[in-house]
């Protein structure tokens, strides 16, 4: 377990490290389709070569290949792409927020997929999420500027394609797959899918690029994707999902660091107390989890 924690807090810490790259990028006028294109295809490459030297390439075959593009699509393309487009509607430590909402979509689709049973501490931890969201979205003056509250709800599609994922993964993880072919996989498929916008989007885009931030900031996306997905894959087979899922916490508190310490962000009180709200929801999640699994364990 303490291997575990260690990988969990190494893994928030390079995630949290991605929300003010992708604010770097956007502000340069990096193509957000474009951007996660480059570092998902970056990413995977980079990734091929221990793979071949561990000799755990990616499997081709029907169920390998249905999991990549599906977590791809819901986990990844999807997500990664809005989460680089709205990193410039809204300020950086207000869009981490919204990973701390991962475990409590994680937790409703597991229920609905009856991966999970249905806890009275998690029922409460959603509400506290969900009154979290509204602390932000309703007051006038919790955001710099009213109009931010739709890119707000818009972007909350993230956190439920993150929670897709984890149930995903969790449900339908060949038992023989290694972490590091699945990574790469998910990168390809991510990349793959992404493909047919740059042009229908008019965001195709050659690196390195004319702007010289922009470029840096995704070898920076490059390099944390690398190192993010072969660490999700091998967290998730070691502790579950639900206990993956504190690395959401060590996100938000690097993520509202990282947008103080470079763009001198501040807060309104209601941000803060959506923190809070959040973070009460985050705690009460990982409490049920536990619980479960300690009678589930009793069970055996």
């Amino acid at each position: 377990m303490a291997l575990s924690l260690l990988l969990i807090l190494i893994a928030g810490l390079n995630f949290s490290l991605l929300i003010p790259v992708n604010k770097i990028a956007g502000d340069a006028g990096f193509p957000h389709f474009a951007y996660v294109f480059w570092y998902a295809l970056g990413a995977g490459l980079i990734l091929l070569v221990p793979a071949a030297i561990r000799r755990e390439l990616p499997s081709l075959s029907p169920a390998h290949l249905r999991l990549y593009f599906v977590s791809a699509a819901l986990g990844f393309a999807f997500p990664f792409a809005l989460l680089a487009f709205v990193a410039t509607k809204l300020p950086s430590g207000v869009t981490v927020l919204l990973i701390t909402l991962t475990p409590l979509f994680t937790y409703s689709l597991a229920v609905l997929a009856r991966l999970e049973r249905f806890r009275p501490i998690c029922a409460i931890g959603l509400l506290a999420g969900i009154a979290g969201v509204l602390l932000i979205v309703i007051p006038g003056d919790s955001l710099p500027a009213p109009s931010m509250a739709v890119w707000f709800l818009i972007a909350l599609l993230i956190p439920f394609g993150f929670g897709a994922l984890n149930v995903i993964v969790e449900r339908f993880r060949p038992p023989e797959a290694s972490s590091l072919g699945l990574a790469i996989g998910n990168l390809f498929a991510g990349a793959l899918l992404l493909l047919p916008f740059l042009p229908a989007t008019g965001q195709l885009y050659l690196f390195p690029g004319p702007d010289q931030d922009g470029d840096l900031a995704l070898l920076a996306a490059v390099a944390i994707n690398a190192i993010m997905w072969p660490m999700f894959y091998v967290i998730v087979r070691r502790a579950g999902a639900s206990l993956f899922s504190i690395m959401t916490i060590i996100g938000v508190v690097g993520g509202i660091g990282w947008g103080i310490l470079f763009f001198d962000e501040t807060h309104s009180a209601y941000v803060w107390g959506a923190a809070g709200l959040m973070l009460a929801a985050f705690v009460m999640m990982v409490i049920g989890s536990i619980q479960s699994r300690g009678r589930s364990a009793r069970a055996d």
